[in-house]
């Protein structure tokens, strides 16, 4: 059931009245503050679900652009650096018995 905001002429103050159709007549509506009937229909903002994926579609170029960009000029986000603290397995000591699963 659809809430309509309607705004007054006179006091500019807006009243919601509850309305089972969209074409239904206003005959009944009145500003809650003054008792005007002289309400123009104002249209309110509606809220709309977006993902994080949606999100981060929606972003600009330019910024996946800066992202990387700053991302190769840091050291802790390489994943070689990870590679070069590894010791190899030749040069490990004795591991033990395989693990069996």
């Amino acid at each position: 059931m659809p809430l309509y905001v309607y705004q007054c002429r006179r006091c500019d103050v807006r009243t919601e009245v509850f309305q089972r159709r969209m074409d239904a007549p206003r005959e009944g509506c009145v500003c809650e503050a003054c008792g005007s009937g002289e309400l123009d229909r104002v249209y309110t903002p509606f809220a709309v679900y977006r993902s994080e994926l949606d999100k981060l579609r929606s972003l600009d170029p330019k910024y996946h652009a800066r992202v990387d960009q700053a991302l190769a000029n840091t050291r802790e986000a390489d994943p070689m650096r990870h590679l070069e603290r590894m010791t190899p397995f030749e040069s490990a000591a004795e591991p033990g018995d395989p693990i069996k699963f």
